[in-house]
């Protein structure tokens, strides 16, 4: 790799600490040069965040308002294609949360895609029950579980909680407000047929009724 940036070159320069490399600004635009200044990454990306603040060994990277990593030899490990990157481990472990085209999916530790970002929503895993994440798209909701698969389809306007009615059951609507329940492997226990679902409990020797009819 060749030398570059003499001393009248460098608009900016940060020494990042433990990493014996520079934070060069050229032409509004950073890069970095290792001590012996020599280039391992061209100023060309609007902005560099700090090795291992995101991931270990990693630097967030901006072009374009686009974000992704480099590494520290200077090889892009997530393209710069993203609206906005979230925190490791904030999630699930070993991903991040990452938005494109306005949709939600995620990259694991090794800048994999292992949701793509197809979502309008993404809940937390474990929000509902272990293991799985509430996702949303076009109005429809569904799960996925941490492994990244589908477990229960995007096909319901509304889930409630688990066990609010019967242990290990969520009550479910359609888009055409039908209701019914899912159990939490994920199959649908109750067909989603009826306009309104009452649960039945006993008081002393009294008989309560409660009504989940339209449940949001």
């Amino acid at each position: 790799m060749k030398k570059i940036f003499s001393i009248s070159m460098l608009f900016l320069v940060t020494f990042s600490f433990g990493q014996k490399l520079f934070i060069v600004k050229s032409d509004e635009k950073f890069g970095l040069i290792n001590e012996s200044g020599i280039e391992v990454i061209p100023p060309k990306y609007n902005f560099i965040e700090d090795f291992d603040k995101a991931h270990a060994s990693w630097a967030k990277v901006e072009l374009e308002n686009l974000y992704g990593f480099v590494d520290k030899t200077g090889k892009i490990v997530v393209e710069p294609k993203y609206e906005t990157i979230g925190e490791f481990n904030e999630y699930n472990q070993g991903w991040a949360l990452v938005k494109k085209d306005g949709k939600f999916g995620f990259i694991n530790e090794a800048g994999k895609e292992v949701v793509p970002p197809m979502y309008d929503k993404v809940g937390k895993f474990g929000e509902f029950t272990k293991d799985w994440a509430s996702v949303e798209s076009q109005g429809m909701k569904g799960f996925i579980t941490t492994d990244g698969n589908i477990i229960v389809p995007l096909k319901y306007a509304a889930i409630e909680k688990f066990d609010g009615v019967r242990k290990n059951w969520a009550l479910v609507k359609d888009k055409k407000d039908k209701l019914g329940f899912i159990d939490k492997s994920g199959k649908e226990i109750i067909p989603v047929i009826y306009d309104s679902i009452e649960a039945f409990t006993k008081k002393k020797s009294d008989a309560a009724k409660t009504e989940l009819a339209n449940a949001d």
